[in-house]
């Protein structure tokens, strides 16, 4: 874990390897960073979306798309909290445990959104907020983390935000 303020920047090869698992069309994560200091993280994207997979252009970045966007954040901050060793939560993970587990385990388990204004789709910010994770042992005897999240996408005027509890099911840790 880091505890002086410590930044990285994905590099180009690292964001692709992450994004590999959207279609081409959707991956509108094209640039990120990723601040830690002590248990706090903090994941910065820059995000454009041409056209959105699912519907006609609405002209705006709505919720369908702002939860693709968080997910393709999370996952990237994750990658890199993972790949510099950034949080406890996720300390007994391997670069190889996270391409593995990525997609099928790391669940949302909650979400609140708020849109205050429309967001030009087309060029935008977004910021994930890793708030909390703790490692826990389920009755069972199966190992979680939950984790508090939240996120923010602004295009300078327009903005949304939320909260997103998540929910890592397979920790692939030790009993």
């Amino acid at each position: 874990m880091i505890t002086a303020p410590a930044v990285f920047e994905v590099d180009p090869e690292f964001l692709a390897e992450v994004q590999c698992c959207y279609k081409p069309h959707c991956r509108y994560l094209r640039a990120a960073s990723v601040r830690a200091e002590g248990r706090s993280v903090t994941g910065t994207g820059h995000f454009g979306i041409a056209e959105p997979c699912y519907i006609d252009d609405t002209g705006h970045l709505n919720a369908v798309e702002a939860i693709i966007c968080f997910n393709q954040l999370m996952y990237q901050t994750v990658a890199t909290v993972v790949r510099h060793g950034l949080h406890p939560a996720f300390e007994e993970w391997t670069p190889q445990d996270f391409r593995r587990r990525y997609l099928p385990d790391i669940l949302i388990a909650d979400v609140q959104t708020e849109f205050e204004r429309p967001i030009d789709s087309s060029a935008f910010t977004g910021e994930f907020v890793l708030e909390n994770a703790q490692a826990y042992t389920t009755s069972a005897g199966a190992r979680r983390i939950a984790a508090s999240t939240s996120f923010r996408f602004t295009d300078g005027a327009g903005a949304c935000g939320g909260r997103i509890r998540l929910v890592v099911v397979d920790t692939g840790a030790s009993r």
